[in-house]
């Protein structure tokens, strides 16, 4: 009793690997030229958050702000600024979300400096 649904040589050949060799060449997935090397410290952000000398990041990179703690409504509110942010496509709100979230509500105003990036 021998059924052909089970037999391997049948079935067709498995995808090449994400990374393959042709020709001696390696081929690996590459990025798209503007997405390489961005990061916090390089490329342009919303409100102008920058790092500042004290460590974390603020509005407009102000020195010598205290460090915002955010408290649980405030880790709340941040949360749902920054998925309606990402959600609306809106960069500045999703920010305020990042900045709400990890420095509290003086962070999000530019009183504070938030603990991030």
């Amino acid at each position: 009793m021998s059924s052909s649904l089970h037999d391997p040589s049948q079935l067709p050949p498995p995808p090449p690997p994400a990374s393959s060799t042709v020709n001696d060449v390696k081929l690996v997935p590459q990025r798209a030229p503007e997405a390489q090397g961005r990061n916090a410290f390089n490329s342009e952000r919303p409100l102008g958050v920058t790092p500042v000398p004290e460590g974390g990041v603020a509005i407009g990179g102000q020195p010598n702000l205290p460090e915002g703690k955010a408290n649980m409504g405030d880790k709340i509110v941040g949360k749902t600024q920054k998925v309606i942010g990402k959600y609306t496509h809106n960069p500045d709100l999703h920010e305020r979300g990042e900045l709400r979230e990890t420095g509290g509500k003086a962070a999000a105003e530019g009183r504070a400096r938030a603990a991030h990036d």
